[in-house]
């Protein structure tokens, strides 16, 4: 099976690399990594209609998203339980702390690890910090990708 990211540089292969000295200086609102999607509207915005600005306004309320490697704030972390209890959540590759807080999650060691059921677990342990809404497709993106449950009946 042939993967986008089969050929990938190594950078690409392995974002934690050189992510959390980029991030260090501040305590990110949100950040992520994901296929096909490179504009500032994240997947969980555009299936739950979420305007960009109330996304941005409430960023430290609720995690604008999740993908295949996500930045989660300082904030919504401690709501989570803290590093440690993502780490042993087992959704998760690899849990960076940020030093100037937060932390930098990635779902699998590749891009195309990424799959529907790794997807589920980073969703399910995320979405106590999720938007609530359900998630509605949106055919003139068919490659966005979502989990099609409501966080709020996960909590």
């Amino acid at each position: 099976m042939w993967s986008p990211w089969s050929r990938a540089p190594a950078a690409e292969q392995e974002p934690t690399a050189a992510g959390p000295s980029l991030l260090d200086g501040s305590n990110p609102v949100f950040g992520r990594i994901e296929w096909r999607n490179f504009n500032e509207v994240t997947n969980l915005d555009a299936v739950l209609l979420r305007k960009r600005r109330t996304s941005l306004r409430e960023g430290r309320r609720f995690l604008r998203g999740y993908a295949w490697v996500t930045v989660c704030p300082a904030e919504l972390t401690e709501r989570l339980g803290g590093t440690a209890v993502l780490e042993d959540s087992g959704a998760f590759h690899r849990v960076l702390p940020l030093r100037a807080g937060g932390v930098l999650l990635q779902a699998s060691a590749t891009m195309a690890g990424y799959t529907d059921q790794v997807m589920e677990r980073v969703f399910e342990v995320l979405a106590p910090v999720l938007p609530p809404g359900e998630p509605s497709p949106d055919p003139a993106h068919p490659y966005l990708r979502f989990v099609p449950r409501d966080a709020a009946t996960v909590r």
